[in-house]
């Protein structure tokens, strides 16, 4: 029960017959409302008490659907201080069929909050991403049973920071300078070589990448002969 300024005044719990009784109540006028778990706030009904006589009013509820699927929610921050970061696009992704399917995206608040609601279940993915961060994915997140899932992630920034560099001479078995020699960089992850840069020497056999990301890498050369 409520005032006519919406201040609770009064409850109950209905019995397993759905029934109600709030006893004692001084005269005068009121709204009156129920609720339950996985059902909306019923309609405010007026209620007027003007007697000692019993007043009946009966309330309807609504199921809500909604109310019974998956949320996920968390904090993003920054792995420098653990200060909150606002803006971080937060993605959602089913996987289906192995396929990464988008189904719903959402931005944090100031205080690095965010939420995700009414998501069916299913087998998911969340990607966090903002300029001036590296990408977060978070995979194999199963929503099952009105799971309330907690994905709080830190970002870590990149700005300011220095990537390495490769740099080296080629030389020929004579050990002499090789001008205009082919060289390239190979990422090695997993096993497996990837050509990720490109270079040559220049007239002192001297070849350098720059701003090459940690990891393994090999460096390869040869020399193009033109007749």
């Amino acid at each position: 029960m409520f005032t006519t300024d919406g201040t609770s005044y009064a409850h109950t719990i209905t019995d397993i017959n759905g029934q109600y009784t709030i006893s004692d109540l001084p005269m005068g006028i009121y709204t009156i409302a129920a609720v339950k778990d996985g059902n909306y706030l019923s309609q405010d009904l007026p209620l007027t008490i003007s007697s000692t006589l019993p007043v009946t009013i009966d309330l309807v509820l609504t199921n809500n659907d909604t109310i019974t699927k998956n949320i996920v929610y968390g904090i993003v921050d920054d792995n420098l201080n653990n200060s909150p970061i606002d803006n971080v696009t937060v993605s959602l992704y089913q996987i289906v069929d192995g396929e990464k399917v988008l189904v719903s995206t959402t931005t944090s608040i100031a205080d690095g909050e965010f939420i995700l609601d009414q998501i069916a279940d299913g087998t998911y993915s969340l990607s966090f991403s903002k300029a001036g961060y590296q990408t977060v994915e978070v995979n194999n997140v199963i929503l099952t049973g009105s799971t309330k899932f907690d994905t709080s992630t830190t970002l870590t920034s990149t700005i300011g920071t220095i990537n390495s560099t490769v740099s080296g001479y080629i030389k020929n078995e004579l050990g002499i300078a090789v001008a205009n020699a082919y060289v390239g960089l190979y990422q090695i992850v997993a096993g497996k070589e990837t050509l990720v840069a490109v270079t040559y020497t220049n007239a002192d056999g001297k070849y350098m990448f720059g701003n090459v990301v940690e990891g393994q890498y090999v460096v390869k050369s040869k020399l193009s002969t033109t007749l």
